[in-house]
């Protein structure tokens, strides 16, 4: 492989300086798992915006304004990185940013006690998951209106978007919040044990992954594998496995938010197509022999063809200079389907209550723009959620992945009951993948469970 370019470099510094937690609890909060809450109140920014004081139409329009910001950390040293990036944008606007680092694993009370009270943070940054569940409590502004995110003034920069990422973060026609931070997965692949083995064609879809994977069973030496993917529920196995509903046209919800869609021919055979692999085909571990992070390192080991993780292995590969060729490619097509990407999105959010609207909007549309994004997405390996938004600083692996991305990526519906959800799926995955249950036995309980909690 090519030597770390400028962005990989800084990613690997951002990777070195955060712990391994921030990334893991993101995840953990994007899947909706259940985190330890302190005592009401802790952590919660309690001072009033300063009243609006403008100073002419051209300096500092809103100097005298004060918001508080509020965002759990992707890392150790993000207070820096954001104050850095915010330093422009104050002394442009006059506004003063008080911004409030919320731990994720006491982010929900957090905000649910600082929404509640008569100051709330002006600006805040929300998961997928937690989006509808704040903003169909009231407390958070809709921005899907002509005063913001339809107003004339925006028109062309909301053009700039990935049109899903609109669409999925919107819940019953209302937009809480403006999508800023994607990411996706990538299928990785180890080039000589592929020519070992014979595969001498990269697999565009699930019918040529599983018959490449076999070949590798067959013909790729003892001790090796042809695929690796989470597929526990605790490595957030429907995380890696949303796409391939996706491509066979199908989510686990109804478009009308409704009902839920488990027990569809489509899920069934998305989820036949990657079971094969290690039940039928056993060209896969056993589900639960190997952690995440361990078929990682079976992949650095030179044991596994074909690894599905997320692009921010790529300095880790990197800087361990793998003793193997090596590249990686978008997931797997359906066999005659579509071929996209997944994620789920990162919000900034204003609340109902600021008494500094326009300011936040301000605020809100600078941390979406090139300024803020271009650096902020390179430094912690986020893909881009707007086409003039590049977070790849010239690493031409990165702008592939951005490429792929702003090209086919598809998301999670937001919807206030999507966390338990995307657990019931995962459940579903694992005991599929097990053995435990049979494919349909598995989503026909999925959809009774499911069910029940659109119900509750």
């Amino acid at each position: 492989m090519d030597e770390l370019g400028d962005r990989s470099q800084d990613v690997l510094r951002a990777d070195r300086a955060q712990p391994e937690f921030s990334r893991r609890d993101f995840l953990k909060k994007a899947a909706g798992v259940v985190l330890a809450v302190p005592a009401a109140g802790a952590l919660v920014g309690s001072a009033a915006a300063a009243p609006r004081i403008r100073v002419g139409n051209a300096a500092q329009p809103y100097a005298g304004v004060t918001l508080q910001f509020a965002k759990a950390p992707f890392g150790n040293d993000e207070k820096d990185v954001i104050s850095k990036l915010l330093a422009p944008f104050e002394k442009k606007t006059g506004i003063k940013v008080v911004h409030t680092i919320v731990p994720w694993t006491v982010e929900g009370a957090t905000y649910a006690t600082n929404y509640a009270g008569p100051n709330p943070f002006d600006v805040s940054y929300q998961t997928s998951t937690d989006l509808t569940g704040l903003g169909t409590k009231g407390v958070l502004e809709v921005l899907s209106t002509s005063k913001w995110l339809d107003s004339p003034s925006f028109a062309s920069t909301k053009k700039k978007f990935i049109p899903n990422t609109i669409k999925k973060s919107t819940y019953q026609g209302k937009l809480y919040g403006l999508p800023c931070i994607i990411g996706g997965t990538v299928v990785y692949y180890n080039k000589d044990l592929l020519a070992k083995a014979g595969v001498k064609n990269i697999p565009a879809n699930t019918t040529q992954l599983r018959a490449a994977a076999a070949q590798v069973m067959k013909n790729g030496g003892s001790g090796n594998w042809g695929y690796q993917v989470p597929m526990t529920n605790k490595d957030f196995n429907w995380y890696f496995q949303y796409h391939n509903i996706h491509n066979w046209g199908t989510d686990i919800i109804s478009a009308d938010g409704n009902s839920v869609t488990f027990t569809n021919s489509a899920q069934r055979n998305a989820l036949q197509a990657e079971v094969n692999l290690f039940l039928k085909d056993k060209s896969a571990p056993p589900v639960g022999q190997y952690s995440r992070d361990d078929g990682v390192a079976l992949f650095k080991a030179g044991r596994v063809a074909f690894l599905h993780d997320e692009p921010l292995r790529l300095p880790e590969f990197r800087s361990a200079k793998l003793p193997f060729k090596w590249d990686f490619v978008a997931p797997m097509a359906a066999p005659s389907g579509k071929r996209t990407i997944f994620s789920t999105t990162g919000h900034w959010v204003m609340a109902s209550k600021s008494k500094n609207q326009a300011a936040a909007w301000e605020l809100v549309k600078f941390l979406s723009s090139p300024a803020f994004a271009n650096e902020f997405g390179a430094h912690y390996g986020w893909a881009p959620v707007r086409s003039d938004v590049n977070t790849s600083k010239g690493d031409p692996q990165v702008e592939r992945i951005n490429s792929y991305v702003l090209k086919t990526w598809d998301g999670l519906p937001t919807g206030p009951k999507m966390a338990q959800l995307t657990d019931v799926y995962g459940q579903a995955i694992e005991a599929a993948a097990t053995g435990n249950k049979s494919v349909a036995a598995a989503l026909v309980k999925a959809q009774k469970d499911g069910s029940a909690i659109l119900r509750s």
